[in-house]
């Protein structure tokens, strides 16, 4: 409806016009006749004399006349139409009618919502459509951002109801409401994830918490629509400088110390280097320091008193939590609390990086998710002694993935190889946790800023590790895969130490990593890790089942339902052959690896016989079939590891 003011303005207008022979007075009719600017699209057309008397007035300068009156037929041809309108007290329709005399007139405002601005529109990695929208939180008064999937419009309004947001419970309004959210608003471009980590190309690197770290003076156009569960731990804490003195500077010296926080600062280079996920576990008695380590670590993405996981709380919610912890660091606490079988699931989620295969409501399966962490898990026993206790099975393949280290540095301190400024252990546990509760959070965004505005400094990383791997003594196979987890992350420190980050000099965190690695390295023997894995896995199934009944005495006629083979006695027990069935030697003894492999390393150790006719490695026994022959039960000169 045309108010005073309106017609005011419009007499203002065509003044304006008469004198200037312009079109900007035109405009000034535009602005007034609309309360908003959403009513810009709907302003009343401005009367047809209006258009005469700027006709007249330039009749004289003819250059003008075309150009004026083809902008002024435009607003003779603007009518007022219905729309929507969002201002600080809600989402409103304003919809026409027509009176008794012809005019039309806006209704009054219908309230739809709270307020919702709509701000893009955005895809996943599915192709899955959304719209960004902003509102401000109704307890925090805090902006937020999400991204709204267009599927959820018009049929499920509890997303916009768990944010506080008010939805009006009328059926027509609800169907207004949608109209607005699919419509109205900007179509600026947005990425949507549902994982965290890098995105984009690389260009992005996403925090659990949402926040979008890009290179300096980029805008950040991705939203996470992931877990946020743990958003409020993610957060700042003090000045980088505060963290590298109150945490960072114990790295010298300490080696578990500097596993640990290489550990998370690894955890980002692992996508850009192609290292395969995994981690460590720090294991040894309990109250040695381990957890210190872990909070340190934790520390440099956020605070660890809230960061922290168990081994307990894993199980059907780990999907959320592991894509919520892509390309990022993930510390579980106290294995020895947890259930065996739920460790080894989640550990296998760990070290294969994808989500089980779940059916989707409407048919076919849901979207896979796909991540890839580094992990520090703690515990008092080796992992894989936690998992056999209870009958787990746990490869080498997958003990390489996350590899059992000693969290007992040998010095009698515990995880610390020096007390630097302390006279006890226990004195600078408590120091680093304190300090990790107040500092925090800076060092992991310092160093995603240094990757994303200085991309050269990959090839640096990778140099790196070069350079460590040339340290170590050969590998092959999964001791290679062990021994490149210690690489990026003594890597992960040099980069961190050169660029200002950790406040270290060059060279600390190569020490340390490599005294973690000697520490591993001799746990595992002096060969290769996969051989020592065949030969250990083979001497727990002899030394469990050579006496029992699943080995029948060889001139017996009589076998088990579990039976193993046979065993043929000689003067000396060392002596004593073994016959065993192919299918207990392929799938018990030699299990997770390839049986020629495993043939290969034991008879290398002098325990395998060899057949020099006929089949390789098998032996023909008369009407009984072909068998593998061990002799003894343990490898000749076999020393305990």
């Amino acid at each position: 409806m045309t108010t005073r003011q309106d017609k005011q303005a419009v007499k203002a207008a065509k003044t304006a016009a008469i004198f200037t022979g312009t079109l900007a007075a035109c405009m000034v009719s535009l602005a007034f006749s609309s309360c908003t600017a959403k009513r810009a699209r709907a302003h009343t057309a401005p009367p047809a004399v209006l258009i005469n008397t700027v006709s007249d007035g330039q009749s004289q300068t003819p250059r003008h006349h075309t150009s004026q009156t083809a902008a002024l037929a435009e607003f003779e041809q603007a009518e007022l139409r219905p729309h929507f309108q969002c201002t600080k007290n809600g989402v409103f329709y304003i919809a026409v009618e027509t009176d008794k005399h012809g005019e039309v007139h806006e209704k009054p405002p219908l309230k739809l919502a709270d307020p919702i601005e709509l701000i893009g529109r955005g895809t996943d990695e599915t192709g899955s459509h959304y719209r960004i929208i902003r509102w401000r939180d109704a307890v925090t008064r805090k902006a937020r951002i999400e991204a709204l999937p267009m599927a959820e419009i018009g049929n499920n309004w509890q997303r916009l109801q768990s944010h506080g947001i008010t939805v009006m419970a009328s059926r027509r309004k609800r169907e207004l409401l949608a109209d607005y959210l699919q419509t109205d608003g900007s179509n600026e471009r947005y990425t949507v994830t549902n994982r965290a980590g890098w995105c984009a190309d690389n260009t992005a690197y996403i925090l659990p918490n949402g926040e979008a770290i890009t290179a300096q003076k980029q805008p950040a156009k991705v939203i996470y629509n992931g877990d946020k569960s743990q958003a409020d731990s993610y957060t700042e804490s003090g000045s980088l400088e505060d963290w590298q003195q109150g945490i960072a500077r114990y790295m010298a010296g300490n080696s578990r110390l500097c596993l640990a926080i290489g550990t998370a600062l690894a955890a980002p280079l692992a996508r850009l280097l192609n290292i395969e996920a995994g981690g460590f576990h720090l294991f040894g008695d309990s109250r040695d320091g381990k957890s210190t380590a872990a909070k340190a670590a934790l520390s440099v993405w956020g605070n660890p008193e809230t960061l922290m996981l168990t081994w307990t709380g894993t199980g059907l919610g780990f999907t959320n939590t592991a894509a919520a912890r892509n390309d990022g660091l993930l510390v579980l606490d106290e294995i020895g609390q947890a259930n065996a079988k739920a460790v080894a699931q989640t550990a296998y989620s760990v070290i294969n990086g994808v989500s089980k295969v779940q059916g989707a409501k409407d048919g076919g399966n849901r979207e896979l998710s796909r991540w890839r962490i580094f992990m520090l898990s703690t515990g008092e026993k080796p992992l894989n002694s936690f998992l056999k206790t209870a009958g787990v099975e746990w490869n080498a393949g997958q003990a390489a993935r996350l590899p059992d280290i000693p969290s007992d540095a040998g010095k009698g301190l515990g995880i610390f190889d020096t007390l630097p400024g302390h006279e006890k252990g226990a004195a600078l546990s408590e120091a680093i946790t304190d300090h990790a509760a107040q500092y925090h959070g800076t060092a992991g965004r310092a160093l995603i800023r240094l990757l994303l505005e200085n991309p050269e400094t990959i090839n640096e990383a990778r140099d790196t590790m070069a350079s460590f791997m040339a340290m170590l003594p050969d590998t092959d196979g999964q001791s290679r895969t062990v021994a490149l987890r210690f690489a990026i992350t003594a890597s992960a420190l040099e980069l961190a130490a050169k660029h200002g980050i950790t406040g270290l000099g060059a060279g600390v965190g190569m020490t340390g990593i490599k005294q973690c690695f000697d520490a591993w390295h001799s746990r595992t023997g002096t060969g290769k890790y996969e051989d020592n894995q065949i030969i250990k896995q083979a001497i727990d199934f002899m030394q469990f089942y050579a006496g029992s009944m699943r080995f029948t005495d060889w001139n017996s006629e009589f076998t088990n339902h579990d039976h193993a083979g046979y065993r043929r006695r000689a003067e000396q027990e060392n002596d004593d052959e073994f016959w065993i069935i192919p299918a207990v030697f392929e799938n018990e003894i030699s299990k997770g690896f390839e049986p020629s492999k495993a043939c290969n390393v034991l008879h290398a150790i002098q325990w395998l016989k060899r057949n020099e006719k006929g089949n390789r490695w098998k032996f023909q026994r008369s009407g009984k079939g072909r068998f593998y022959v061990l002799i003894g039960i343990e490898p000749p000169n076999q020393e305990e590891q």
